[in-house]
C-alpha cells in the first residue's frame, strides 16, 4: 500500500473513534481489516460500540456533524471530516455502516498505484 504520513492520521482517527464509542461495553471489541481488489485497498475499523442509525451515516463525514452529545462522547466533530478530506486527496472513498446499540464499521478505500 502507498501513501504519505497523513494516512496515519486516518487510521488514528478511525481507531480512536472505535475505542471511544465502545468504552461503555463490558468488553470493548475493535477489529481492523485490510483487503484488496484489483484496483484498490480496503481498510475497515469495526467496533461493538453504541453504533448509529444508518440513515445518518452520510452526515458523519461532514465537519462538526455529531450524532451524540458532547457530554456523552467528547470531541468537536472534525475527526471523520479529516479522514474524508485525506482519503479523497489520495483518490479514495469513505464509508460507514452502523446499527444502533450494536456497533459500527468505518472504512476507506485507496486506489492501488498504476504500474
Amino acid at each position: 500500500m502507498w501513501g504519505d504520513e497523513t494516512l496515519l492520521q486516518v487510521m488514528s482517527n478511525l481507531i480512536s473513534n472505535a475505542v471511544k464509542y465502545s468504552t461503555g461495553r463490558d468488553v470493548s471489541e475493535v477489529a481492523l481489516q485490510v483487503s484488496e481488489t484489483e484496483t484498490e485497498w480496503v481498510l475497515t475499523v469495526q467496533d461493538n460500540g453504541v453504533g448509529f442509525d444508518p440513515r445518518y451515516g452520510g452526515k458523519l463525514f461532514g465537519i462538526f456533524q455529531r450524532l451524540h452529545t458532547q457530554d456523552a462522547f467528547p470531541g468537536v466533530g472534525v475527526g471523520l471530516a479529516t479522514v474524508r478530506r485525506i482519503v479523497l486527496k489520495h483518490g479514495g472513498r469513505v464509508f460507514a455502516d452502523g446499527v444502533v446499540g450494536q456497533g459500527a464499521t468505518f472504512g476507506v478505500t485507496l486506489p492501488k498505484p498504476v504500474v
